[in-house]
């Protein structure tokens, strides 16, 4: 059994830090740190980054498994690399001033969206957040199999057989779970983070209450933008876009493809010189063999919304507070499926089905 110590002085790092990153995760370097619920990855299963040396006022959690190596290590977010087509966009949308809906620190993971305070997560909830919630709920050393199979993903509802078990999905958004295990993820990053908040020394930090939960289909739709007016929140649904030869064994991984790693790159190498536009909407496309999905992809690819909100429409559609709704759209689905407006349904766990959370935020009076 492995255990991970939870520094205060970190937590506050995190909270300060939510929604702007100076470098985005990804499955090669993960960093120490969850963006979500500021508890430590290492030694989360299949991460291998060694833990740091101050542990500060520190909560001691069991975490279960050994460290398995990447099959394709790669930066996640260099691997498509989209830039700004000012031709292309006609946009009048611009996000309301919210300087004050919010005063003092902000919860892990969540950007502010409305005039209410409430908050979203950044990214869809990925992998390596569900790993941690399992080891948790699930210690190494608890003898409780009832409790795990609760928890753990349909290994018949992945897209691929490793999928939530090889570090190369690491930040990924999980798939494969149900709507009552959501819920059960939401309340316990609540617990995990509201425990860790009350023992700072920070009395701004330690008088915050955060209480994580499913959006409803309205405060997913405001956090998308529907206010913009346009079916995607923006008119531009397509930029150019640079592929990384050097992600060439990545993408066969991706892809799950069997054409060798020499071959992928070439093609790569041919597609950047014919200065191609792609929907930056992971959604199903006609496009190279290469940058097809065999599942949903890295929850951070670009660009974000007007908000600083990534994968709000394509990638993993969303699960929302009314059950067996899903929203945005998933990379098996046209991008007619992809608007804000349209409506996915699931009975049970999926492929295609993940979720992210809304936050609320208050003080101690």
């Amino acid at each position: 059994m492995k255990q991970l110590f939870l520094s205060v002085s970190i937590l506050v790092g995190v909270l300060q830090l939510s929604g702007c990153g100076a470098r985005l995760p990804s499955s090669l370097r993960p960093g120490y740190y969850s963006a979500s619920t500021a508890i430590p990855l290492w030694p989360a299963s299949y991460v291998t980054e060694t833990p740091p040396k101050q542990l500060g006022n520190a909560e001691v959690i069991s975490i279960e498994g050994q460290p398995t190596p990447n099959p394709a290590p790669f930066y996640d977010y260099k691997v498509v690399k989209f830039t700004s087509g000012l031709k292309l966009c006609r946009d009048t949308f611009r996000v309301p001033d919210l300087s004050k809906a919010v005063s003092g620190p902000i919860a892990p993971g969540v950007i502010v969206f409305s005039a209410s305070g409430l908050a979203i997560d950044e990214a869809e909830i990925t992998n390596l957040d569900w790993r941690l919630f399992v080891a948790d709920a699930f210690p190494a050393d608890s003898s409780s199999a009832d409790i795990l199979a609760t928890i753990l993903p349909t290994a018949a509802a992945l897209p691929v057989k490793d999928y939530y078990t090889s570090p190369f999905y690491a930040y990924y958004p999980v798939v494969g779970i149900s709507y009552e295990q959501a819920k059960l993820f939401c309340k316990w990053r609540t617990d995990v983070v509201n425990r860790a908040l009350a023992r700072t020394s920070d009395k701004q930090v330690s008088d915050l209450i955060v209480e994580y939960r499913l959006p409803t289909e309205a405060e997913w739709e405001e956090a998308a933008e529907v206010r913009s007016g346009q079916p995607y929140g923006t008119t531009c649904t397509q930029l150019p876009v640079q592929v990384a030869e050097g992600a060439a064994a990545y993408l066969q991984k991706r892809a799950a493809v069997s054409t060798p790693v020499a071959q992928i790159k070439a093609d790569i190498a041919a597609y950047n010189k014919q200065h191609p536009v792609r929907s930056w909407i992971n959604h199903a496309q006609a496009e190279p063999y290469f940058l097809r999905l065999a599942s949903p992809g890295y929850v951070y690819q670009g660009p974000a919304n007007d908000f600083g909100l990534y994968q709000m429409l394509g990638n993993a559609a969303e699960m929302v507070e009314e059950q067996g709704i899903a929203k945005g759209g998933s990379y098996r689905d046209d991008l007619a499926g992809c608007t804000i407006k349209a409506r996915g349904h699931y009975s049970g766990p999926s492929a295609t089905v993940g979720f992210r959370t809304v936050c609320t935020m208050q003080h101690h009076k």
